[in-house]
């Protein structure tokens, strides 16, 4: 798992921290002073204000005219003809010049191993983030998921093991075709990256 998790949203309204303090099972939100943040900086960890062991911190980044959030959506759009499928690489394209706001999620694995309950912590912070704001999902090192959570765009790595929720775009009908990807099988990835809807939706289990 890549050091960032981000949420890309055309939402751009702020999420009271309140929301994400009750989000938690185990362990704190809190803000943190940061200059030129004024409020968007969070940490998520053990305990209140204990920035030693902290297991992640939350930027919120707007998006617009000369903005750091403005430079990143352009990388992504740059980046998305080194993967697939082409269908998400045309939907990602499109829907990125929308983006409004990134929900920008450093983790610290280090600090994350000493707390069994760490990332249950985090992943339940940023499950309250979107069903606040919505958006799409990029993982660094893994790829991008669609507004359902499923991943639809990747490119290949040698380290890619195990299954995922995936979902590949039907540009005929404009509905997304889900599917368990299986990184362990090089065909299945080979037809995912290529946008072989077919042979992916013919392989795919219930869900």
């Amino acid at each position: 798992m890549g050091d960032y998790l981000r949420l890309l949203t055309v939402n751009d309204r702020d999420v009271p921290l309140a929301a994400l303090q009750r989000a938690v099972p185990f362990g704190v939100v809190w803000s943190v002073d940061h200059p030129g943040m004024l409020g968007n900086y969070l940490a998520v960890g053990p305990e209140l204000g204990d920035l030693q062991d902290v297991w992640a911190t939350i930027e919120r980044n707007p998006v617009g005219p000369d903005t750091l959030g403005a430079e990143e959506v352009a990388e992504f759009i740059d980046s998305l003809e080194s993967g697939g499928p082409p269908s998400a690489v045309r939907w990602l394209a499109d829907y990125l010049e929308t983006v409004r706001a990134i929900y920008a999620i450093r983790i610290y694995p280090e600090a994350m191993r000493a707390r069994d309950e760490a990332v249950q912590a985090v992943f339940s912070v940023r499950t309250a983030l979107r069903e606040a704001v919505g958006g799409v999902g990029q993982w660094d090192g893994q790829g991008f998921t669609n507004e359902d959570d499923r991943l639809i765009w990747c490119h290949r790595r040698p380290d890619q093991s195990g299954t995922t929720r995936a979902a590949m775009l039907d540009e005929s009908t404009g509905q997304w075709v889900s599917f368990t990807l299986d990184f362990d099988n090089p065909h299945a990835v080979d037809a995912f990256l290529r946008g072989e809807l077919a042979e992916i939706d013919r392989k795919r289990p219930a869900d």
